[in-house]
């Protein structure tokens, strides 16, 4: 498929990058499970062994022993329940999770990235009595309009198999520097049209000086997520034909219209020229360097990077072109719906002591502060209370006693750090917003396919994604005449799409009728 699965896990990557760093210097063997730092207390408190695999800590990134133990203890007062944090080896963690799976180590809880991979193969534990009995925070939480990410980490059978951690989400945008539109007395562009003609603008007026403005800096996927649905009046991704089969989103009438304009913006010189060959490290210096005035792709390379723009150039300002609408409607796509979630393994001793740790953090934000920051007036402080603005200190303590980090907090608190607030900002305008992104035609039943089942039945699966997206990028560039649009849809064909959509079309039938 051409939708990319990833986009969910980076976003979560994104949201854990507001947390503290740490520059400790523990062993690189990490947290030692067994070994028991306060006999005394360890006879009065329940343990949790958990692979501190969610994205706050590694080998490198821990907090400084002193503050560790401060942390824990402060848990273990309020709550009597002792976190043994297992800190996953950097560039294994995976190998090294499966491994203790498989092994007598103790292991309770841990984020499964892809939860119905260690569902099928009996990994995991059912959750449902265990929320009934003591999860009634967890489940208050999770925002309603959410519930969808509840059947993601379910089973037909209604088992619940992990606490889920994000909602569908919308993390592709496209930006404007409004001191540059101010500058040339431009407004935020609401229609295609109006967007053409700012970044006309910028290419004839050269705010940057010297020829060196790029009207619209992106790549392949932040063209397709931040734009295409305005041409498709669905989210980018596969679709739903008439015929009532499932097709990849090239085959969609609308996504051609949205190919001819992104290559005449190409060869009119609007687009980055190095499009769909600069990896991500480039894109970001090149905002830094004040060269970018649109944006189209993933929010935090704007918002991350806004902060070191000002450093050199103190009245840079992006906004999102949040009322930005095509043809058929606003142009931004929300991701596919997440599959991971927080999971207790099958052989857990501890799993009650897990979901009442949880619900703990879950029942008040302060606690999920005290895990996720540390000690509020040596680790942290608020700004502003009363709005949740926070502000932290050092980065002593890293985070290692955070089990069930969620977005539904994420949305609910920001931090003073001009580096992390602008993300902050986006996150909690915009990139869970229904109102303005559209989901992918299949959303609803994809994050249910088989798709190993997928992967044997389509031996071209490969070739034909390849296939797709050196096409694609050929016609933007104008190395394809977009007369040749209908002779691409036929060489997929010939090269095995009809087997595709008859397979994608069978999973979908499959998962509707099991709902």
């Amino acid at each position: 498929m051409l939708k990319k699965a990833s986009h969910l896990i980076l976003a979560a990557s994104v949201v854990l990058s507001v947390s503290a760093c740490s520059s400790g210097n523990k062993e690189s063997g990490g947290t030692n499970p067994t070994t028991d730092s306060n006999s005394e207390a360890s006879t009065k408190t329940e343990k949790i062994y958990f692979y501190a695999n969610g994205g706050q800590v590694s080998q490198t990134k821990m907090s400084k022993p002193e503050d560790l133990e401060l942390v824990k203890q402060a848990i273990i007062d309020k709550i009597g329940i002792e976190v043994v944090p297992i800190i996953p080896p950097k560039g294994t963690e995976e190998e090294k999770l499966n491994i203790l799976l498989a092994s007598n180590e103790p292991l309770d809880v841990f984020l499964a990235g892809k939860l119905p991979n260690f569902q099928s193969k009996g990994a995991l534990m059912p959750l449902n009595d265990l929320l009934d009995k003591y999860g009634a925070n967890i489940r208050k939480l999770w925002p309603e309009d959410w519930a969808t990410s509840w059947d993601a980490v379910s089973t037909p059978d209604k088992k619940i198999w992990g606490i889920p951690r994000l909602p569908a989400i919308a993390g592709n945008t496209v930006y404007m520097r409004t001191d540059w539109l101010s500058k040339l007395g431009l407004q935020m562009p609401t229609t295609i049209d109006e967007l053409e003609n700012v970044l006309k603008t910028f290419k004839e007026k050269d705010p940057a000086g010297s020829g060196q403005t790029i009207p619209l800096l992106t790549n392949l996927s932040g063209l397709n997520n931040s734009l295409a649905a305005g041409f498709m009046g669905t989210g980018y991704g596969n679709w739903i034909d008439t015929d009532g089969k499932v097709k990849p989103a090239v085959m969609h009438p609308g996504y051609k219209e949205f190919l001819a304009k992104m290559a005449d913006w190409y060869q009119k010189g609007y687009i980055f020229k190095e499009a769909f060959s600069a990896k991500n490290e480039r894109i970001t210096e090149l905002v830094k360097q004040n060269r970018a005035a649109g944006f189209a792709g993933w929010y935090s390379s704007i918002a991350g990077n806004e902060s070191a723009l000002q450093q050199n150039e103190p009245n840079a300002k992006y906004e999102v072109a949040a009322e930005l609408k095509g043809p058929k409607g606003y142009v931004t796509s929300m991701g596919g719906i997440d599959v991971s979630g927080w999971a207790i393994s099958k052989s857990s001793k501890n799993a009650e002591t897990v979901i009442k740790y949880i619900d703990w953090l879950h029942s008040d934000i302060e606690n999920y502060f005290l895990a996720f920051y540390g000690i509020e007036g040596k680790h942290w402080k608020y700004v502003d209370k009363e709005k949740r603005v926070l502000e932290t200190l050092n980065t002593d303590y890293a985070g290692e006693f955070v089990i069930g980090s969620t977005f539904a907090y994420t949305v609910q608190f920001e931090s003073k750090d001009p580096v992390n607030a602008p993300q902050f900002d986006y996150m909690r305008k915009y990139i869970t917003d229904t109102k303005r992104a559209l989901m992918p035609g299949d959303a609803e039943e994809a994050y249910k396919y088989d798709n190993a089942l997928i992967n044997e039945q389509v031996p071209a699966l490969s070739d034909l994604t390849r296939m797709m997206e050196e096409e694609v990028t050929k016609f933007i560039m104008g190395a394809r005449p977009m007369s040749e649009y209908d002779k691409f849809l036929q060489e997929l064909n010939h090269a095995g799409m009809d087997k595709w959509i008859e397979v994608y079309t069978d999973q979908n039938m499959k998962v509707k009728a099991a709902k």
